[in-house]
């Protein structure tokens, strides 16, 4: 039972800000299917930082986890860029571009991770091998009978996980740009008529759902053998 409360929390709050990354884009009427290629991207970019910084510095260094996380957020933010140019400025169908994002994401990072690994390392793999994430665990609360497996062994991903779902719910609903985020979702005219691009706005809303995504790809990729490889598309992003 302990380590399937610890094991579910670790998995399922990446899952949670994935879901939180679909809302911002829903929300501003962009349909995003490509939160799976979006992930993946952002972990294949967090990853490859981590190797890149590891091989000139510390492999051990304490900050490279961390470090990963920034990474794999401006790597969603990339590949969501993609999504939101074919559906904005090229008026592309929403369904389809998130197919070709889905589809390009999967094709490019595995490819890169072999040629980058055969070229840089000479070593013929595809995956990229990281640090194990440092995990905590909460004086006291950890002594809870029961309840105190949630606090025991926990990933430091995970608060931060937290704090940023914490920060995405205020700057959606509690902010001047959250309203006007929701409603290019729901009455784009309105939103047009009182000054506010509609377009400007649906494309920060769509690479902050990549930010998001890309965080919990990263997350996923420590969780499964602390290592990015093509099985970190494993329909999670879906």
């Amino acid at each position: 039972m302990k380590t399937l409360i610890i094991d579910g929390f670790a998995f399922a709050l990446p899952l949670f800000i994935i879901a939180v990354a679909g809302i911002y884009s829903e929300r501003s009427g962009i349909i995003n299917l490509a939160l799976e290629g979006i992930q993946g991207f952002g972990a294949f970019t967090g990853a490859l930082a981590v190797v890149l910084i590891a091989s000139y510095a510390d492999p051990h260094a304490s900050y490279l986890p961390y470090m990963a996380l920034i990474f794999a957020a401006m790597g969603g933010i990339v590949a969501a860029g993609v999504h939101a140019l074919l559906c904005i400025r090229f008026k592309a169908n929403h369904i389809i571009s998130s197919v070709v994002v889905n589809i390009l994401a999967m094709a490019t990072t595995v490819f890169l991770t072999k040629q980058i690994n055969a070229v840089f390392f000479s070593r013929p793999s595809d995956k990229f091998i990281l640090s194990v994430f440092p995990r905590f665990t909460v004086p006291y609360l950890s002594e809870i009978p029961f309840l105190g497996y949630a606090f025991m062994d926990v990933y430091t991903f995970l608060p931060i996980i937290i704090l940023v779902a914490l920060m995405s719910y205020v700057l959606l609903y509690k902010t001047p740009y959250g309203l006007h985020l929701r409603a290019c979702g729901e009455n784009p005219q309105a939103v047009d008529a009182c000054g506010i691009s509609v377009a400007n706005t649906r494309y920060s809303a769509v690479l902050i759902s990549g930010a998001l995504a890309g965080l919990g790809g990263i997350c996923f990729a420590y969780l499964n053998s602390a290592s990015f490889s093509p099985g970190i598309y494993l329909g999670n992003g879906y």
